[in-house]
């Protein structure tokens, strides 16, 4: 492989390297972003636990104080039943006591399923802090790879971008000039000669440019454009 040849595929090499750095490090913003998500997410699920909780708790004091409020009515009702002198009366009170007892036992049937529901919900709550804790440390540990890996990256691309600057003061001027052009685009600049195939677009080449290609020289695709280059040129 000639001189010329040798310095335009380690400029290559390095800065297809660069090309895949900026990459991976324009990716990482939509990553975190999406990690940061997750970690709300799992915060909201918790809290969502707990709130349903709160509320059968608050549902269990509501019923509880309903209860205490009916027997103290039940109380005082009995109380006062024995100071009524008219049958009719007395009747309209049994019958208010009785009512308020069948509030308490519909409050007492209502207070169990809630204190049933309160238990399961609070493994429930329980189980989801332990994933949940656990979830959210993993995510936690995963952002802070990101930022490490966005250190790495940007320090790999600082040294990086000095070997490219390196190898392209190595590299003939109208050669560089051309390479610089073709690097602008997504593909790789300078690509082999398959026989007479382009390394790029697979288009067969003119003999004239095979031939140029195989003297050593490093001409363009006629179709694609991009440089060309053979191992058997001279050295």
């Amino acid at each position: 492989m000639n001189k010329l040849l040798f310095n335009l595929l380690a400029l290559q090499d390095v800065d297809m390297k660069i090309r895949a750095l900026k990459a991976r490090l324009a990716m990482l913003p939509a990553e975190r972003a999406a990690n940061e998500k997750k970690l709300v997410a799992v915060s909201a699920a918790l809290k969502a636990r707990q709130d349903q909780l709160k509320t059968t708790e608050v549902a269990i004091r509501t019923a509880e104080s309903e209860i205490a409020r009916l027997n103290d009515n039940v109380q005082k009702l009995q109380v006062n039943s024995v100071l009524v002198k008219k049958n009719n009366e007395y009747q309209a009170m049994l019958t208010e006591i009785q009512h308020n007892k069948d509030k308490i036992s519909d409050h007492e049937t209502k207070l169990l399923e809630l204190m049933e529901t309160a238990d399961a919900q609070c493994q429930q709550v329980k189980t989801e802090e332990k994933q949940s804790a656990a979830r959210i440390q993993s995510i936690k540990d995963e952002l802070q790879e990101f930022t490490s890996l966005e250190k790495e990256i940007k320090e790999q691309g600082r040294t990086l971008v000095a070997k490219s600057k390196d190898f392209a003061s190595r590299v003939e001027s109208s050669l560089l000039e051309r390479y610089t052009r073709l690097l602008k685009d997504s593909g790789t600049p300078a690509v082999k000669l398959d026989g007479e195939i382009c390394g790029n677009c697979r288009s067969k080449v003119t003999p004239q440019t095979r031939n140029a290609c195989r003297s050593g020289m490093i001409p363009n695709c006629d179709n694609c454009s991009h440089m060309l280059y053979c191992d058997t040129g001279n050295e």
